[in-house]
């Protein structure tokens, strides 16, 4: 895998190859084949959301910043540090792009996920393509 950030061996927002989040299973190229059942954490956080809907300029961006204005309290309540760590695995579980293993307020938590227990025996038993 290229360089990129790693907490006790689980990539944190690597760059992942072009097209990695919208390709069926059965047309990826050789450049997807090393993340195969390798978890990764993406993070979200509130700064980047507010540029996001504060930068939009579509037909439908003063509807999505007022949507926004209505959630970002709530948003923050269930990801109170302002980040929110999701985990996800190109392990076949969705045809066309990674697995959500699931979003955590902590990085610890996400850690734990990405790396619990039962990971080696799960990678054996996932088909690979």
């Amino acid at each position: 895998m290229s360089k990129h950030r790693s907490v006790r061996g689980v990539p944190i927002n690597p760059k992942l190859p072009r097209r990695f989040s919208d390709t069926p299973n059965d047309a990826r190229p050789a450049s997807h084949d090393r993340w195969w059942n390798q978890p990764y954490i993406e993070t979200e956080t509130v700064e980047q959301l507010d540029a996001m809907y504060a930068g939009r300029t579509d037909d439908y961006a003063e509807a999505g910043r007022k949507r926004w204005a209505a959630n970002r309290e709530k948003w923050l309540a269930a990801w109170p540090s302002g980040t929110r760590y999701d985990v996800r695995c190109l392990d076949g579980g969705a045809w066309d792009r990674p697995t959500c293993w699931g979003m955590f307020a902590t990085l610890d938590e996400a850690i734990a996920c990405a790396s619990f227990s039962g990971l080696d025996d799960f990678r054996r038993s996932r088909r690979t393509l």
